[in-house]
């Protein structure tokens, strides 16, 4: 039976790090707890001593942010893959996360079924990693990242053919990307980048729904909100709500 990857959880809520370490089945998964800590110092400091294969941490944090923990990381060279949490759904923090070399990133509230695809996603990707004899240089997460600053760009007019002429990458290799790194279609990925945008958007209480509607590329609030609703299970009133409390 092959050995279970070590996963350490960074988050400065209490609550949220003993949700996800206790109520979620890493096990059924092939994961196991081996840590948990309130910020990204006591993170690193763990890490310089001790082996992780997964580090799944908030961004926003006292002391040292989930950042700056991935830019040390990758400074020293630490091997461990990288998955962000936040609250804070602004483009800039997943942007800087790609760059640091983030696999994915979660908004809070994170959905059930989406943490299990990603790290069963995750998993499979270690897994292939560990059976390739020569590393071949990474150039996903910039093409990732350009592909998201084209939606958030031109929300209203992105199609994948828009993205295939405005980054100079084939169609093809672009679905193929997707489907390979995030198991998602293009319409899956723009629909997922415009609602995390979206529920950044919502913490300005000041942007009506129909503003942020407009500003993520849809022509009717109704269609924002039922595509909203169908990606969060709420509808943007109820998140908005949700954040103030």
């Amino acid at each position: 039976m092959p050995q279970p990857l070590r996963l350490i959880i960074v988050d400065d809520e209490s609550f949220m790090r003993d949700n996800l370490a206790h109520l979620f089945p890493w096990e059924e998964l092939g994961y196991e707890v081996a840590s948990v800590f309130a910020n990204g110092r006591e993170a690193l400091a763990y890490l310089e001593h001790n082996p992780a294969d997964v580090v799944l941490t908030d961004i926003q944090m006292p002391v040292m942010d989930g950042l700056e923990l991935a830019r040390c990381i990758r400074e020293q060279n630490i091997p461990v893959r990288l998955v962000f949490l936040s609250a804070y759904s602004d483009f800039e923090y997943a942007r800087k996360g790609i760059l640091y070399g983030a696999d994915d990133y979660l908004v809070k509230p994170v959905r059930y079924q989406e943490l299990v695809n990603l790290f069963t996603r995750l998993k499979d990707s270690i897994g292939a990693a560990a059976r390739e004899t020569v590393p071949e240089p990474d150039q996903e997460e910039p093409t990732l990242a350009a592909l998201s600053a084209c939606i958030r760009e031109h929300p209203g007019e992105i199609s994948l053919d828009f993205a295939s002429r405005a980054t100079g990458l084939g169609s093809e290799f672009i679905s193929g990307l997707l489907k390979e790194r995030l198991s998602m279609t293009f319409p899956e990925f723009v629909c997922r980048e415009k609602m995390i945008w979206a529920a950044g958007l919502l913490r300005d209480i000041h942007l009506s729904i129909g503003e942020i509607a407009a500003r993520t590329g849809y022509t009717n609030s109704k269609n924002f909100s039922r595509a909203f609703h169908n990606y969060y299970h709420m509808t943007p009133m109820q998140y908005r709500k949700k954040g103030e409390t």
